[in-house]
């Protein structure tokens, strides 16, 4: 029986692989989609320029969506979830989802995330596929935001408030792809703030 040294030597040594490997697959898939399009980056080509086995490629994203977009829809919908069924304002409900994911569920490493961001931004379908997430996501927030003032989702308040919610997250998402990131609490206290002054405003506006 391995003593409980080696047993951690071993697993530091299986989750570094692991690793290795999940970041070929990012890395192949990237280079594919750079240089033909993301249509071309088939699960074979893929598992080839990575040098592993289709069926580890499948193993670890079962979809091959989900190389680009890792967990990107499951976020999405946790946040939808906190929204309509959370407690406090919008905002509290947003620092709730947002807490919750910087604890459970941390992004990727900002070499992953540098990689994915470049192939989405090279890529028209990607870029469309990225940009119904967040429509879904805004929409979400402009609605509940229009329950909590008694207005509609298109009126100017939740529209103003929803894009100023998105552009919060891209800016955390932009400073989580850093060399060297910043606190991430500490934005997202500076984030929180920034959005209390905005739904004031709104409910403000919605009043007047």
């Amino acid at each position: 029986m391995p003593s409980p040294d080696a047993a951690e030597q071993e697993l530091g040594l299986r989750e570094r692989k692991n690793r290795r490997t999940r970041r070929a697959i990012v890395r192949a898939t990237v280079e594919l989609t750079l240089e033909g399009g993301y249509a071309a980056a088939t699960i074979p080509r893929i598992a080839e320029r990575a040098d592993v086995a289709p069926r580890t490629v499948s193993t670890w994203f079962p979809t091959k969506d989900e190389i680009l977009f890792e967990k990107t829809g499951d976020a999405i919908d946790r946040a939808t979830a906190q929204m309509r069924e959370g407690s406090g304002s919008i905002v509290d409900r947003l620092e709730a989802w947002l807490t919750e994911e910087i604890e459970h569920h941390p992004a990727p490493d900002p070499e992953i995330a540098r990689l994915r961001r470049s192939a989405i931004e090279h890529d028209p379908e990607l870029r469309a596929r990225e940009r119904q997430l967040w429509d879904q996501l805004q929409s979400e927030v402009s609605r509940v935001v229009a329950r909590d003032t008694d207005g509609s989702p298109g009126d100017m308040g939740p529209q103003v408030f929803a894009g100023a919610t998105m552009g919060f997250l891209w800016t955390l998402g932009s400073m989580a792809r850093q060399d060297d990131p910043q606190d991430g609490e500490a934005l997202l206290r500076e984030g929180v703030a920034l959005l209390r002054a905005t739904l004031s405003a709104v409910t403000a506006s919605s009043v007047a």
